[in-house]
């Protein structure tokens, strides 16, 4: 037992040590700052946002015009490409007229293409960083937790080497000792656990703010905020919810595409000029000419009521959005007043002087004023209780998270 626990402090030693090496300590607004310039699927989707806008750009642009040319390459006078003045050439110029406004109705197609990518990268934004304030206060919470361990099993881990001494000298029973051993392993067991949480929450901050250094969180003193009713907080999401908001872009994405499938049955018109030196009725014949299809078959109709189809198709998904965000709230909220009521009640049963009351415990059944049962049973339920209010307060704060990221706002 002696040589695990020279162990664990040497580990505990060499761990700090690196940490004060190797690792950044920041607060929950210098982590978004550093998320939103260093992320990589944030500056993906950026990219995403400038390739809609490159596309916007390209729909305004009119068609180029044709050019087109004839030469002469063998003729009855026996001689090749006789293009001179008395040979023969070609020439056509011609250009496309887009009728039924179709090139502005791509324009505005594309420009709400453009809208929803750029609400696509919010909600990115969103979600992302209730991930990283979800990760940033679950490794606070679990550090302090796992620091509170580690002082209760320095305590303890006191308290045994006492025992053994006494043990020895067969002043105590050995079965106490081993009872302590036994408490010693079982809350060794329950750090390590809170210790893995902290892990895994510090491997999504270094992915979340791309780096390698140890992310260390910095704790803040948080009383709340105060809470909105439920009216409020579905109007404030169906302001700022970029998801709910992408559904409205995509119904208009598709009444916009409904006018342009009706324009594209209108045919467009290719109109031209052309030269021809000498293979017309005339030489050096000078011409204009057009050309349209004519829409007896093909009139869009397939195009044309699939389009409206798929404007029914979105309102549906579109209304579908508000009902779910709906229920989202309503739970997160339910949640949060739960979180806040349990919390409340752990403040008024779990005060600042549970831990000097701890100490005192220790300190009297050390002097031998408490009987081993007397103290495993104090032991005991302090340290559950001591993980209940490091639980409840963790929740409690989540609780608030997940409501900023079903709402799509900050109540800060």
């Amino acid at each position: 037992m002696k040589f695990f626990a020279s162990l664990f402090l040497c580990v505990t030693v060499t761990c700090a040590y690196a940490q004060q090496a190797d690792s950044i300590v920041v607060t929950i607004q210098q982590a978004e700052e550093i998320f939103l310039k260093k992320n990589l699927l944030l500056l993906a989707s950026r990219y995403q946002v400038d390739a809609a806008k490159a596309n916007e750009i390209q729909e305004k642009l009119y068609p180029n015009p044709t050019f087109s040319t004839d030469l002469a390459t063998y003729g009855d006078n026996r001689k090749w490409f006789d293009i001179g003045r008395r040979g023969q050439k070609q020439f056509g110029l011609d250009q496309l007229i887009i009728l039924a406004g179709k090139r502005n109705k791509r324009v505005q197609l594309a420009r709400e293409q453009t809208r929803e990518t750029d609400l696509a990268f919010y909600d990115l934004l969103r979600t992302l960083k209730y991930e990283l304030r979800a990760s940033f206060y679950t490794q606070v919470y679990a550090t302090e937790l796992a620091t509170q361990y580690t002082e209760q099993l320095q305590w303890l881990q006191q308290l045994i080497n006492s025992y053994e001494q006494e043990a020895n000298r067969r002043n105590v029973s050995l079965k106490d000792a081993v009872r302590l051993k036994s408490e010693y392993i079982q809350l060794s067991a329950d750090r390590n656990a809170v210790i893995m949480d902290a892990l895994n929450a510090q491997q999504t901050l270094q992915l979340l703010l791309d780096t390698s250094v140890n992310v260390m969180p910095s704790k803040e003193e948080w009383a709340g905020r105060p809470l909105p009713s439920r009216e409020t907080l579905l109007e404030m999401a169906k302001k700022e919810r970029a998801d709910l908001r992408m559904k409205y872009s995509q119904v208009k994405q598709e009444e916009l595409n409904y006018r342009l499938q009706k324009a594209m049955a209108v045919p467009d018109v290719t109109v031209g000029a052309g030269y021809d030196q000498d293979g017309n009725y005339v030489s050096n014949f000078y011409s204009l000419r057009a050309s349209i299809d004519l829409p007896f078959f093909n009139r869009n109709q397939g195009q044309i009521k699939q389009a409206k189809a798929q404007i029914r198709v979105a309102e549906l998904e579109k209304d579908y959005k508000e009902l779910t965000i709906e229920k989202e709230i309503a739970g997160s909220y339910a949640r949060l007043l739960e979180a806040e009521k349990e919390y409340q009640f752990s403040q008024t049963g779990f005060n600042k002087d549970f831990p000097a009351v701890n100490r005192s415990v220790i300190e009297n059944f050390n002097k031998g004023n408490m009987s081993m049962l007397e103290f495993m049973d104090f032991f005991q339920n302090y340290n559950t209780a001591m993980r209940q209010v490091n639980e409840l307060r963790k929740q409690r704060r989540l609780a608030w998270e997940e409501l900023e990221y079903v709402t799509g706002a900050s109540f800060d």
